[in-house]
């Protein structure tokens, strides 16, 4: 998932993103089944409501032929039925996607994109913490930019990511601590940490609130949890609906609001010290705007025109980003939450 970026630099990498959800959206397809439109049955299991446990549901929205359903007594958004872990690893391995994303899009434009937000992140959870050397681990790390820019700034980091890719990777090319656990299989000490991250990780997840609460372990007392996920009440996803590029199954297996995300961290013994929309320009762009996208061309007016083009793409992002952000309406939530 691209996190908040400046307009020229969400104009850059905007074609690629666009070939990178249309591999998912095709990988996904391939196990629908024709005669129903449906994720075929033998793949999947019907799953209760992550947060309350309850089955009473109504469809939301369907995607690639996912279903999105709506729990009728928390409201809380998932993908029902769910592919199983057998399913996932004989049907639905997605090494070449993720390929793709770490040769075409993580390493030439999202760390340089991510780069100031890294630091801002690292800064704001910095300002919340009285340990001079606090202690952070980085949930869903991907290749340890934010570990590199955490520790830069006097975090003692380590991180935690499963893509095998990626560990291996960073293995070889970066100076961090690594490892490639879930978090419930490192048995850490409770209070190990100052800091816990976990950016773009919660929507992955099938229990999300079984998570934070062995986050919550881990986090000493007066501890700070950031986080970065998806958010289902955005302008955008009211526009769009199924085609909201956030709906992305069966990657991205709930979805939130800044209300149940709230409601979450408080049963998890946090509460919210900050939190920040982004409204996300390109999201819309990919379904109105295709004509503002760019194309390299040496004919001198298609180029100038393209130079135009390229202008008002970014006064678009820049202008809706300021305009939806403080109405709150953002596809991406940041959160920093305090344990009690």
């Amino acid at each position: 998932m691209p996190s908040p970026k400046k307009g020229i630099e969400v104009y850059s990498s905007a074609a690629m993103w666009s070939q990178f959800y249309q591999r998912l959206e095709s990988k996904a397809r391939r196990l629908i089944d024709p005669l129903t439109g449906h994720v075929d049955r033998r793949y999947v299991k019907s799953v209760p409501c992550p947060l309350c446990g309850m089955i009473d549901t109504a469809p939301r929205v369907q995607r690639d032929g996912f279903d999105y359903v709506t729990c009728n007594r928390c409201s809380f958004v998932y993908i029902n039925p769910q592919l199983t872990q057998q399913a996932i690893l004989n049907v639905y391995n997605d090494e070449d996607v993720r390929r793709f994303f770490l040769e075409q899009l993580l390493l030439p434009y999202v760390e340089r994109d991510q780069q100031a937000e890294f630091e801002e992140r690292a800064l704001v959870l910095k300002s919340f913490v009285s340990n001079p050397k606090p202690r952070l681990l980085d949930i869903g790390c991907a290749l340890g930019n934010f570990l590199l820019m955490a520790e830069k700034i006097g975090f003692q980091g380590e991180g935690l990511e499963l893509n095998k890719l990626y560990v291996d990777y960073a293995k070889q090319h970066r100076s961090v601590t690594i490892r490639q656990q879930l978090l419930e299989d490192m048995h850490y000490p409770d209070n190990a940490f100052d800091v816990v991250t976990l950016w773009d990780v919660l929507e992955h997840l099938p229990k999300p609130l079984d998570t934070l609460k062995d986050v919550a372990r881990v986090v000493s007392p007066g501890g700070i949890i950031g986080i970065t996920t998806i958010n289902h009440s955005c302008v955008n996803e009211k526009i769009l609906k199924d085609r909201w590029r956030y709906y992305m199954p069966p990657d991205h297996l709930c979805s939130f609001t800044p209300e149940i995300l709230e409601s979450i961290l408080n049963r998890c013994g946090f509460t919210i010290v900050k939190l920040r929309h982004h409204y996300m320009f390109e999201v819309l762009a990919d379904h109105y705007f295709r004509f503002l996208n760019s194309s390299n061309s040496t004919n001198p007016v298609r180029n100038s025109i393209g130079k135009v083009k390229k202008l008002v793409y970014i006064l678009l992002a820049q202008s809706t980003q300021f305009l939806f952000n403080r109405l709150r309406s953002g596809d991406l939530l940041t959160v920093y939450a305090r344990k009690l």
